[in-house]
C-alpha cells in the first residue's frame, strides 16, 4: 500500500507568482488544466494543444508549485506556435 505524503502549502510568494502566470495565460486566451497526466502507467509531461481552435495547456497536478510555475513560464513566455497539435474526438477517446 502506498503512503500518502502530506503536502505543504506553497509560500505566499509562490502562490502569487502562480496566480500571475495563470493571469498571463488567460490574457493569451490559453486555458490551463491541472490533471493527473498518466496513461497506461506512464507519466505524461503535459503541454500545449488546441481543441476546436482554442488553446489548452495541460499541467500534471502532481508537480510542485515551483515546478508548475517553471512549466508555465516556459510555455507562456514564448509566442504561440502555429503548428500546435489539434485534438479531436478521435484522439481524445
Amino acid at each position: 500500500m502506498k503512503s500518502k505524503k502530506k503536502q505543504r502549502s506553497p509560500s505566499p510568494a509562490l502562490q502569487k507568482r502562480l496566480a500571475e502566470m495563470e493571469d498571463m495565460a488567460a490574457a493569451k486566451r490559453i486555458q490551463i488544466h491541472y490533471d493527473l497526466l498518466e496513461a497506461a502507467g506512464l507519466r505524461l509531461k503535459g503541454g500545449l494543444c488546441t481543441i476546436r481552435g482554442e488553446y489548452h495547456l495541460f499541467v500534471d497536478k502532481r508537480k510542485s508549485t515551483a515546478d508548475i510555475i517553471e512549466f508555465l513560464q516556459d510555455h507562456l513566455t514564448q509566442p504561440l506556435p502555429n503548428n500546435v497539435p489539434e485534438l479531436t474526438e478521435d484522439t481524445i477517446s
